[in-house]
């Protein structure tokens, strides 16, 4: 018989089942085989590149753990390790600034605000009672690609 991990994931599957059915009765209890698929899938997991999002949020929330009252109170607060994931984050928030502004230059900001102000003053997303249908409004922002907190960061960023 092969061990755990010489087994393939359907191999430890069938064995989970079986286990299962035999060691716990039908019923939840430790199994070794899912444990081992668990931990493959952790490891696998690991493994898998992350996208600058989730590292950003992975580090936030280290932050959120190492730079927190009870941290400071308990004498396990470390400055220089909370300031080197604060650079790290703004290293990250400078590398999305730089890759938003390529799609973004100041005449495709100037030139889009144009548009969708022209397609505002046209009417084309208000209600008979004067509101703003806001359906049509995610349409369009679907349709165009970007929508209305992209145009405002691409403003604020350029100080228009």
């Amino acid at each position: 018989m092969k061990t755990m991990s010489e087994m393939s994931k359907e191999d430890l599957r069938k064995a989970a089942r079986d286990y299962d059915r035999v060691q716990n009765e039908g019923g939840e209890g430790y199994n070794p085989y899912w444990a081992e698929l668990d931990r493959r899938a952790a490891a696998e997991e690991a493994a898998r590149p992350k996208t600058r999002g989730e590292r950003k949020s992975e580090l936030i929330h280290q932050l959120s753990v190492l730079d927190c009252s009870i941290a400071r109170e308990s004498g396990t607060y470390d400055e220089a390790k909370c300031q080197a994931i604060r650079d790290e984050i703004a290293k990250i928030e400078a590398e999305e600034e730089a890759e938003f502004l390529t799609e973004w230059t100041l005449e495709e900001t100037k030139q889009r605000r144009a548009d969708w102000n022209a397609r505002v003053r046209a009417g084309e997303f208000t209600l008979p009672n004067g509101k703003a249908d806001m359906a049509k409004v995610y349409e369009a922002e679907q349709a165009q690609g970007w929508g209305r907190q992209e145009m405002k960061k691409a403003i604020k960023i350029h100080n228009l």
